[in-house]
């Protein structure tokens, strides 16, 4: 084609004042008229051989289109098409680039370019869709809205005013410089169409400052002082707001009045079990009473045609659905509870914090009872019981391994007196001392109770073997009649409800009695004198009787032969 020939001549042409000034750019540097002279020369050539090769170009498009306007055939109009395509985009860089070279780089698209729009916003189409609110939203920030945005827009003209003179100004420049008719034609009109964006953009100006002028005056509203603002509010929007408050609290006060009176009376002389229908009944009453309440306060603010808070209620509300979408699951089983059909129900047992406790009663905030506890009354939220798990219980279950002023041992080797136990803490009486422990703490020293059922002292007592053929015809029996005897003397004898005397084994050493005494748990401030009791009552027996105490021995076996048997003390018992 014709353009293809051409691209060559126009490179030799664009590359021939370069080469030429470097033949000479020694003469050159010291003389700048010439070089000045020789910038502008090569300018006004390139320019011209951008106009010349843009009017070819437009010259083989008109030729293409003529052509494409005569030829019938589809294959070959599609041909011509794919060629005018390539053309055109030539065209319009060939044009692009005569701008910028004339204005020294600006373009003058940039000065009618249009701001980009903003994406879809959901958000936005909902304020839309709630018309009144958005309304009334606007009255109130319509001053600082607007006068943001005519800031905004007078700092973007501003920008583009100081374009268009600059461009303006390299345009006048280039034209005086040029010499060919047909460049200073093309740029004359390129400069007229520069000095008309100019005027609208100097007019937009004046525009703006005018109107931020008229809304920066002081207006009649500002001049009212703070008791009539606050005066206007209070008979206007503070007024139906108060009225709404007002309507929302009295329907749903006397509503929830109605229904406690009714249930009391429904609820009267039923066991907990058969309440389940008065409580699906007592959950629909409430959640009709809350519905009733808005839609009471709903129906003020539209009688007073208050959009702005008529809006506002109806986005909370929808905001509050939207948040239980995510917690309804949950929020299923907590209404399940409150029917009395969850996990956990009215007067059975639960386990809480490692302590038992009786479900009183289930509601918003559930009570929990421990009798044996001071203070034993807990009173949870309705989210805290969907966690837990209850069950039906027996009558003789203990709510709690002791009471206060028992006896109790921890561990084995803790002896105290219960002073207090409560939901927290339990403190003991222990050798003249109180000591505090935590109630998780206390529960983990697996306490035995002494004074609850009562509690024995076992005593285990070893004799010499020398009594091996008297203790089970002899011993034991003498043994039983002076422990008898012995603890009739005892101040703790009247707690006394067994005494077992019986041979317990034949250990390697000696052959082993077990004495037992039982008490009620009474006599359990006697557990240690008890103990003592016995020891010495054994040491006194075997003393007035005769009887051995034997020391622990260690057998030696050497053979017949050498030596017999020996019995080596190891030291007493």
């Amino acid at each position: 084609m014709f353009f293809r020939w051409l691209t060559p001549i126009f490179l030799c042409v664009l590359l021939a004042p370069s080469l030429y000034a470097q033949s000479i750019t020694t003469s050159l540097e010291d003389d700048p008229k010439t070089t000045q002279a020789m910038e502008l020369s090569s300018q006004e050539e390139q320019l011209r051989v951008l106009l010349d090769t843009i009017k070819e170009i437009e010259a083989e498009r008109a030729a293409l289109n003529r052509q494409l306007k005569r030829t019938t055939d589809t294959g070959a109009a599609q041909q011509i098409r794919e060629q005018l395509e390539p053309l055109e985009q030539r065209l319009q860089d060939l044009r692009i680039s005569f701008e910028e070279l004339a204005t020294g780089g600006l373009n003058i698209a940039a000065l009618s370019q249009k701001p980009e729009e903003a994406p879809f916003d959901w958000q936005q189409e909902l304020e839309n869709v709630i018309r009144p609110l958005l309304e009334e939203l606007k009255q109130l920030t319509e001053r600082p809205r607007v006068m943001e945005r005519l800031k905004s827009e007078r700092t973007l003209y501003e920008n583009r005013l100081q374009a268009a003179e600059a461009g303006i100004a390299e345009l006048e420049k280039t034209q005086a410089q040029i010499k060919a008719p047909l460049v200073d034609k093309a740029l004359k009109d390129l400069l007229g169409q520069w000095q008309d964006q100019r005027e609208s953009v100097e007019s937009r100006l004046q525009r703006i400052n005018a109107q931020l002028e008229r809304l920066a005056a002081p207006s009649e509203n500002r001049g009212k002082g703070l008791v009539t603002t606050l005066q206007e509010v209070a008979s206007g929007r503070g007024l139906n707001l108060v009225l709404a408050l007002s309507g929302f609290a009295l329907t749903y006060l006397v509503l929830t009045g109605l229904g406690r009176l009714i249930g009391g009376l429904i609820n009267r002389g039923r066991e907990s079990g058969t309440r389940r229908m008065a409580r699906v009944i007592a959950l629909c009453f409430r959640v009709l009473t809350l519905v009733l309440a808005l839609f009471v306060a709903t129906l003020i603010l539209y009688a007073c045609g208050d959009w702005l808070l008529l809006g506002l209620l109806i986005l909370l509300i929808v905001g509050v659905l939207w948040g239980l979408r995510q917690s309804l699951p949950r929020y299923i089983e907590e209404i399940r509870i409150l029917l009395n059909m969850g996990s956990v129900r009215e007067g059975e047992r639960v386990i809480y914090d490692g302590v038992p406790w009786k479900i009183a009663s289930l509601n918003m905030y559930s009570t929990l009872h421990n009798p044996l506890l001071r203070g034993g009354v807990l009173r949870l939220p309705l989210d805290k019981m969907v966690d837990l798990q209850s069950r039906p219980y027996a009558p003789e279950e203990p709510w709690f391994p002791s009471q206060e002023n028992d006896i109790v041992i921890l561990d084995g080797d803790i002896y105290g007196k219960v002073l207090l136990q409560t939901p927290e803490i339990v403190q003991l009486q222990v050798v003249g001392s109180i000591k505090t422990f935590a109630v998780a703490d206390y529960l983990g020293k697996n306490p035995r109770n002494l004074s609850c059922g009562g509690f024995a002292v076992p005593i285990v007592f070893g004799l010499d073997y020398q009594h091996q053929s008297e203790i089970l015809s002899h011993i034991v029996p003498a043994l039983r009649t002076y422990l008898e005897a012995q603890l009739k003397e005892q101040s703790f004898h009247p707690y006394l409800t067994t005494l077992l005397v019986e041979f317990n084994e034949a250990a390697s050493s000696s052959l082993n009695l077990l004495l037992v005494a039982v008490f009620t748990g009474a006599g359990a401030e006697h557990y240690w004198p008890i103990r003592r009791f016995l020891q010495r009552a054994m040491v006194s027996a075997c003393n007035q009787y005769g009887w051995m105490i034997p020391f622990d021995q260690l057998a030696v076996h050497l053979p017949p032969a050498q030596q017999q048997p020996l019995s080596l003390l190891k030291g007493p018992a």
